[in-house]
């Protein structure tokens, strides 16, 4: 699971329903599986752990010559791990948030602004628009609420949420695409070219069985980083539903607590359970 951050302190969203207050025909299931489904979905990490570790498969296809290089450019990118830690976290705490209120459960936050701030200091790969709707995020779930009206407080935290929410996720999908997804396309390139340069050296004996070992070893190892390849693409196809169902929230928040949002907001929930499905699938 995601990396926590130690030095905590107690943030905590507390939902007391009123029964005068809350419409008894008020329905906020949706929202409430919508919300849990995203915070598993966003939580996935063996995508962003693997751009550490691609580094170390990288250094069997290469020479001895680009190794300091290599190690180099692992350092960095232990550096930057903070970054995805912090984006990814940030998404799953709030839809916990989210799905705390529509469900009508309590939920307790242990989280340190200090610490996030410390770790935002860290982040290397975020820009100040990032940062900042990390913060925003973070600060709504601060907030120690005692809601009298839940529908009203839903669509609050919905209508604050929605911008920093897609802030943060584009960020996110920004190092899936530019940094995992091409990282990983490079990778294949070097493996390709480890496996043909040995095949095709015009000093190699004619060797049948050693040349089909090869090529089988060539098919494997090509096989298991586009798969990986294939993981990311989908984690970040699973990022998109997440933001486009935050979205349709917010241009619908009138409908809040209603059938009518059941009706229509259900595709958006089965095409991101399809796109975890997915995302799942291809990582067993």
């Amino acid at each position: 699971m995601l990396r926590h951050a130690s030095g905590r302190f107690w943030l905590t969203l507390t939902v007391a329903l009123v029964a005068t207050g809350l419409p008894g025909c008020a329905s906020f299931k949706e929202i409430a599986t919508y919300a849990s489904l995203s915070a598993k979905a966003a939580g996935y990490d063996e995508v962003t752990k693997d751009y550490i570790g691609a580094i170390d498969r990288r250094k069997q296809y290469q020479p001895q010559k680009f190794q300091g290089e290599l190690e180099a450019i692992k350092m960095r990118r232990e550096a930057q791990s903070t970054s995805l830690d912090v984006l990814q976290q940030t998404i799953t705490d709030y839809m916990l948030g989210l799905g705390g209120l529509a469900s009508g459960n309590m939920r307790t936050y242990d989280k340190s602004l200090k610490n996030l701030s410390d770790n935002l200091s860290k982040a290397t790969l975020l820009n100040n628009i990032e940062r900042d709707s990390v913060g925003a995020l973070s600060t709504l779930l601060v907030r120690s609420v005692t809601v009298v009206y839940l529908q009203h407080e839903i669509r609050k935290l919905i209508q604050d949420g929605n911008q920093p929410l897609q802030e943060v996720i584009i960020a996110t999908r920004k190092i899936i695409r530019n940094g995992i997804i091409a990282d990983l396309q490079a990778e294949s390139v070097v493996v390709k070219r480890y496996y043909d340069n040995f095949m095709l050296a015009p000093d190699n004996p004619a060797e049948p069985v050693a040349m089909a070992l090869a090529e089988e070893a060539k098919v494997e190892a090509l096989g298991r980083v586009d798969k990986r390849i294939q993981s990311a693409q989908r984690y970040n196809a699973v990022l998109e539903n997440i933001a486009q169902g935050h979205q349709y929230l917010y241009d619908h928040q009138d409908t809040i607590g209603n059938d009518k949002l059941g009706r229509q907001f259900e595709p958006y929930i089965e095409a991101l359970r399809l796109t975890y499905r997915d995302l799942l699938d291809v990582a067993r």
